[in-house]
């Protein structure tokens, strides 16, 4: 475990790799282990950074509510920690989130932009989703009562639950499972992040970076699902015709988990992104 103290609080992070930073953020009550299938690849060519936002995994969790704003100080603490002036930066949904407004709000830090599986803001479907979520996961700690291990195990096992078809449209039983059971642990490293799971909802929900959209200057790559359980394809089509000049890509049948359910689909676009070449072609394009 490495930490930095950025922003009032201590954040777990990995640095791997070298080469032009990639700064990676990610989704809702998830730690930086759901980035495993994308560290291989990029660490090849990229210094490559990731963390767990506050709230989960081994990053402190105070008692929200959090703000997108709040988790952008976090990542921007982190890079500065580090001695990185600007990075490439990657979102998976809430992550998405952040690094739209890490890009709106502190342009010169942001090399390039990818965001993934994430909406230009909260809108009716998301916060009815992950209100059952949050409800689901009260009920099974509740009805499992006993000590607080008891309470903890059965609230593993329904975010388990929860999350498989979320992420993976997969029933139990599978590989998918597996990951998320993994993914779970990794979480719930320190004990049940209770408020932090709140504080993150809260971000999320008061999400809304439409007015900011337009003025990016940044290269800017949309990645969805057309089976995203989460965010309807408009979101995503109406993200990418905010941003100037951003490209849109959405894969058949992927669901909200893109990068852990397509890692190969994925990780290729994201090197293609990135590579010199690519920018290069991009820039010649646009002048």
């Amino acid at each position: 475990m490495t930490h930095a103290h950025v922003n009032g609080i201590w954040l777990n992070y990995q640095d791997s790799g070298e080469g032009e930073p990639v700064l990676l953020v990610m989704g809702l009550g998830a730690p930086l282990q759901g980035w495993e299938p994308q560290l291989p690849a990029l660490a090849k060519r990229h210094r490559v950074i990731c963390f767990d936002n506050r709230g989960v995994g081994r990053t402190d969790k105070p008692v929200g509510p959090y703000s997108v704003h709040q988790l952008v100080d976090d990542a921007t603490g982190l890079l500065d920690h580090l001695g990185v002036g600007a990075a490439h930066v990657v979102g998976v949904s809430m992550g998405g989130m952040v690094a739209m407004e890490l890009a709106a709000l502190h342009p010169e830090r942001v090399r390039s932009l990818v965001l993934a599986s994430t909406t230009p803001a909260a809108d009716a479907k998301m916060r009815w989703t992950m209100g059952r979520v949050a409800a689901r996961l009260t009920a099974a700690m509740v009805r499992a009562g006993g000590n607080l291990g008891d309470r903890l195990a059965a609230g593993r096992e329904e975010l388990v639950r929860i999350w498989l078809p979320l992420v993976f449209s997969a029933k139990a039983g599978g590989a998918e499972e597996a990951i998320i059971r993994r993914l779970m642990l990794d979480a719930f490293a320190d004990g049940f992040p209770a408020a932090g799971a709140a504080g993150q909802l809260a971000a999320c929900f008061g999400h809304d970076a439409r007015g900011r959209l337009p003025k990016l200057q940044v290269k800017t790559l949309v990645l969805g699902g057309t089976r995203d359980s989460i965010f309807a394809e408009d979101r995503f089509v109406e993200l990418q015709r905010t941003i100037p000049g951003a490209r849109l890509e959405i894969l058949e049948g992927a669901p909200h988990g893109i990068n852990l359910a397509a890692p190969d689909y994925f990780n290729e676009l994201l090197l293609r992104f990135l590579s010199p070449a690519r920018r290069s072609r991009l820039a010649r394009s646009v002048s």
